[in-house]
């Protein structure tokens, strides 16, 4: 009797664990049927609130994925744009530094223009196209040879005064010397004093003013012009200004002149053709 209680007990045990189930679908099939006084099946109402955390995570997913590709497709607009504008400014950039350029090569020009109509004698134009790597070489290179008419000792002025002589003269292409070398002589002459002497390279930007004698009051200041006797250069050229004058210990009065052309940036010149005679005042 006592193993058929005991089997009886078994069953009942086991049969507990497969109604937990049983009552858990006939409730979900009773909430299927049974509606809330708004109206909503109770299952449905279940469903959505249980399901309404993977709802919102799954919404929330979405839209940051949509956010983020949106996103990237903004910024890669933003910096292709940005690069396009960037583009367009160097271009503006590089048109405004060719207008400049061309505006003062035609200031140069024209001032260069300007000079050539006081001038007593023809020129040429050429233009500077070598020089040597040392910004104090006393040498420059033009476009202008024998072929088109410069002889050698030609004068070569800029747009404020005299540059140097033609050294050598090839067919298409002239080296000139410039006032700066210190084996060129130029006759000079100070415009206030009439006190003549020659005007010579001395290894640095300034040039002195040889054979001025210590009685002579040159000043500081003084303008310094071609005397016209050396048989090269026009008289009435621009030279320089004094900016140095002293009692030397010989008799001459050691005196330095600043050049009134640039002779460092030179572009462009002027090759006179033929010299002026020289003649007394």
């Amino acid at each position: 009797m006592s193993i058929d209680l005991t089997k009886a007990r078994f069953k009942e045990g086991r049969a507990f664990p497969i109604l937990i189930p049983l009552l858990i679908l006939n409730l979900a099939l009773l909430s299927v049927q049974i509606e809330d006084p708004a109206g909503t099946y109770l299952f449905r109402k279940w469903m959505l609130q249980a399901g309404a955390p993977f709802f919102k995570l799954s919404s929330g997913v979405s839209h940051g994925v949509r956010s983020a590709w949106t996103g990237y497709f903004w910024l890669r607009g933003a910096r292709q744009e940005n690069e396009r504008l960037l583009e367009k400014v160097r271009q503006l950039e590089l048109r405004n530094d060719a207008v400049a350029q061309i505006e003062n090569e035609n200031y140069r020009l024209q001032r260069l223009m300007d000079f050539k109509k006081t001038l007593p004698v023809q020129s040429l134009g050429a233009r500077v196209v070598g020089r040597a790597p040392d910004y104090m070489a006393s040498v420059i290179y033009i476009d202008r040879g024998s072929s088109d008419g410069v002889r050698v000792n030609a004068p070569v002025i800029g747009e404020n005064g005299v540059l140097g002589r033609v050294a050598v003269a090839s067919s298409r292409t002239s080296q000139v010397q410039l006032v700066t070398d210190a084996d060129a002589a130029v006759g000079a002459l100070v415009e206030r004093t009439r006190s003549q002497g020659v005007i010579s390279g001395s290894g640095d930007p300034l040039l002195e003013l040889k054979y001025i004698g210590n009685t002579d009051q040159v000043e500081v200041n003084d303008v310094v012009v071609t005397s016209g006797l050396d048989g090269i250069f026009p008289k009435g050229l621009p030279l320089g200004r004094v900016v140095e004058s002293q009692k030397g210990k010989t008799v001459f009065r050691l005196v330095r002149v600043q050049p009134v052309a640039d002779l460092i940036h030179i572009e462009e010149v002027l090759v006179l053709l033929a010299s002026a005679p020289a003649h007394e005042e």
